[in-house]
């Protein structure tokens, strides 16, 4: 049948590791929330030139590769390097950092723009939420232009990648995503 079919298709799609590339503005916490992720524990990171990549597992079990690729200025002109074949995209925000907020939500207007991104989902993490005065996920998602979010299954959940605050859920959510659409998602298109 069809749905058995369907079923084995999917179940080899997953043989490979996805791909999944992390990307924000530098100083967002993208290393410490790779190393936290990692190894459950806080880990002190300096900026990182190039990017760094790590095998990880959802709470599911479906295995990826994390990329986190450095965000200087400078360095986001090769985004575009890392994007082909990405499975989902996570996107740091600092929640402390109003003033750059505009910059960020250009750059992730930018990345999603690539014609290789097309369908891809989107896990927006707003991190250090721990830090007081720290803009709440809700006041974030007001404050992201939403263009290339349009159409595309995304999710916006605020976390600490200092305390490990959010990032089990963080994690399951990215599970969902990986997943795809085709199983029914307990996490509606819209993060609130």
């Amino acid at each position: 049948s069809s749905v058995w079919m369907g079923k084995l298709i999917s179940k080899g799609r997953h043989e490979r590791e996805a791909r999944v590339v992390m990307l924000g503005l530098d100083l967002a916490g993208k290393s410490t929330l790779l190393y936290r992720l990692k190894y459950s524990q806080a880990v002190e990171t300096c900026p990182t030139v190039g990017f760094n990549v790590e095998s990880l597992q959802t709470p599911c079990c479906i295995s990826f590769t994390l990329w986190d690729v450095g965000g200087q200025s400078s360095l986001r002109a090769s985004w575009p390097d890392y994007l082909e074949d990405t499975s989902t995209l996570i996107f740091v925000l600092d929640s402390t950092d109003t003033a750059r907020l505009p910059e960020a939500a250009a750059a992730l207007e930018e990345a999603l723009s690539h014609p290789s991104m097309a369908g891809v989902p989107v896990l927006l993490l707003a991190n250090k939420q721990e830090v007081p005065g720290a803009l709440a996920p809700a006041e974030l998602v007001e404050r992201l232009q939403q263009g290339q979010l349009v159409g595309r299954r995304w999710v916006l959940r605020g976390c600490s990648a200092h305390t490990g605050q959010g990032l089990q859920e963080a994690l399951a959510i990215l599970g969902e995503l990986l997943r795809g659409p085709e199983q029914s998602s307990p996490y509606p298109e819209q993060p609130l």
